[in-house]
């Protein structure tokens, strides 16, 4: 069965085309004894991510440690070895390393808990923790299997990394000023003193660096090998993952034990044994105010998080004047409460379906939803067909009716 996230292999290919900025321009012949002449194209706005199916194999394996996780390849190699958070609450820093660090300041109120299932029923692979810190500040860290963007010409995604999110929520009355560091002391298959590459930095094999405003990366690589050529193994360090989550602040690249018993960690050369600080700076929290921040690790570069609910508009029916044709989105992952509407230009009335719909969830055999209009078009023209999520997106369809020559 295809993926909760995947669409069927036709739309696949249609997707591709639009990723790389094709507008489809389709003529379509006029039936014989038709006046008419239909011409479909899709808004280069429309654009949406390829959404490739997922290979169903966990090419990763990962375990509680903390609030973060350990993380080694799908063979049980090494990907790294300590990883843990330090968080900065209020000026004073609490070091996670073990669950021993933060407990004097707050409490567990779960404690490495399944995920269970998403919105549109789809099993999520993966843990959570939830620590409440004097009362008031709630930190919710997940870590789930992420399935990575395509790499080459491969026909799936492969789930060989995890993505780890961090939701900080402030309950109570007082303003708190949060920010967190996650160290970790990599490791790369055999080699403990793996260095770096970025995609800021092309050619260059990175040590001792600090990776800030410009020069930070949407993701970092770690190389089994200092050699960009003939790299071995290379795990990626997914910065960016959207803009519903903050991308960090910096990333020091340095040696293992710089930092230690504080908040900064300075940019030192690894000397064969490295490590890396990712920032996300302290910065106040106000009563009801969250923080949401993340990053992505494994084998390949997870993707933006904003994947759940896409969407694809199909065509169908007759186009001519007078005659039904139907509009169906097709919904890959709804999230809960997503609803899409159609706007119709004049010269084409609804036939059947209210505007608003709210889309359903997936049934147990099939890997998408869907929603369906039917109208008719009133006379020759050019009529931009608009579909509105309630996730922020909106894709396009341009139907042109014209008199046959």
């Amino acid at each position: 069965m295809a993926s909760r996230r995947s669409f069927p292999r036709h739309v696949i290919g249609l997707t591709a085309l639009l990723a790389a900025g094709w507008v489809a321009a389709v003529g379509q012949d006029p039936t014989p004894g038709s006046p008419y002449k239909i011409i479909i194209k899709d808004e280069k706005s429309a654009v949406i991510e390829q959404a490739l199916p997922v290979d169903p194999v966990q090419r990763v394996r990962f375990n509680p440690s903390g609030m973060c996780a350990q993380i080694n390849s799908e063979n049980g190699q090494t990907l790294h070895l300590s990883h843990f958070t330090t968080m900065n609450i209020n000026g004073q820093t609490f070091n996670d390393q073990g669950f021993g660090g933060l407990q004097p300041n707050g409490r567990y109120e779960k404690l490495n808990q399944p995920l269970g299932k998403s919105a549109s029923g789809r099993t999520r692979t993966g843990f959570t923790t939830v620590y409440v810190h004097d009362k008031d500040l709630r930190i919710t860290f997940t870590c789930e299997l992420a399935a990575t963007k395509p790499q080459g010409k491969i026909a799936k995604r492969r789930s060989d990394a995890v993505l780890l999110r961090y939701l900080v929520e402030n309950k109570g009355q007082k303003t708190y000023k949060f920010g967190m560091r996650v160290y970790m002391d990599v490791y790369v298959i055999t080699n403990d003193g793996a260095l770096f590459a970025a995609p800021t930095h092309p050619g260059k094999i990175l040590d001792g660096i600090e990776l800030k405003g410009k020069a930070l990366p949407d993701y970092v690589q770690m190389l089994q090998n200092p050699d960009l050529k003939n790299p071995g193994f290379v795990s990626h360090l997914t910065l960016n993952l959207g803009g519903s989550l903050e991308k960090p602040e910096r990333v020091v690249l340095t040696r293992h034990g710089a930092g230690f018993g504080g908040w900064d960690m300075p940019a030192m050369a690894s000397m064969g044994d490295s490590a890396c600080g990712v920032f996300w700076q302290p910065i106040e929290i106000k009563p009801g105010g969250k923080r949401e921040f993340g990053y992505g690790y494994g084998q390949g570069i997870v993707p933006a998080i904003e994947g759940e609910g896409q969407y694809e508009v199909r065509l169908g029916g007759s186009f001519e004047p007078g005659k039904i044709f139907t509009v169906t989105a097709v919904v890959s992952d709804p999230p809960a409460g997503q609803a899409l509407t159609l706007e119709l230009p004049e010269g084409v009335e609804a036939v059947e379906g209210r505007a608003l719909q709210p889309v359903p969830p997936p049934s147990e055999d099939s890997a998408n939803s869907a929603v369906m209009w039917k109208a008719r078009v009133t006379r020759p023209g050019t009529f931009p067909l608009h579909v509105r999520s309630s996730t922020g997106t909106t894709l396009t369809k341009v139907v042109t009716v014209e008199k046959a020559q």
